[in-house]
């Protein structure tokens, strides 16, 4: 997902982050970005209109985004000098992805017929952990269907332990 020059943009921005220790700050600036542009739909608009100025798109992003770092305010700057403004959602999303690749997080969904519990929680990490090495960051779907168990999907790995799955295997053998 994103665009080439969105990950270049990413990966120089986390270089320098890294220089100025600022990693952790620049990761929740861009997860608000990330977060307010695909959730604001005329916000994305405006950034992909060519009818609209480039230097009125910076200045809107500089002011919906003036609590961010001083280095994510520069980045916005050479976006629109570079007339990119509108990678500026892929940046967010690729510099979360280095982020993440470099302190070795992943994303994984849990679908549980009910909420998930300390426990069950515990299991599934303990899973990601056998089948990875690593642990997740752990998003629970809640999907009555399944019955029990859980469905784990990490990347394009899914693990079905659920139990509607175990019934449908059972009654694919006996017929």
């Amino acid at each position: 997902m994103g665009s080439r020059a969105g990950k270049r943009y990413a990966k120089a921005i986390i270089e320098l982050a890294q220089d100025e220790k600022l990693e952790d700050k620049l990761l929740e600036n861009f997860n608000s970005i990330q977060s307010t542009i695909s959730n604001n739909k005329n916000l994305r608009l405006m950034l992909a209109s060519p009818l609209i100025e480039v230097s009125k798109k910076e200045a809107v992003l500089l002011e919906v985004f003036d609590s961010v770092e001083t280095l994510v305010k520069k980045l916005i700057k050479t976006l629109a000098d570079n007339n990119r403004v509108e990678l500026l959602e892929d940046v967010s999303q690729a510099y979360i992805e280095l982020y993440n690749s470099i302190h070795h997080i992943q994303s994984a969904t849990v679908i549980t017929a009910v909420e998930m519990n300390k426990e069950l929680e515990e299991k599934v990490q303990s899973k990601i952990k056998e089948i990875t090495g690593y642990t997740a960051n752990l998003t629970n779907q809640v999907d009555e269907s399944i019955l029990g168990g859980f469905i784990l999907r990490l990347k394009d790995l899914q693990f079905d332990g659920s139990v509607s799955s175990s019934l449908n295997r059972f009654k694919r053998q006996l017929s």
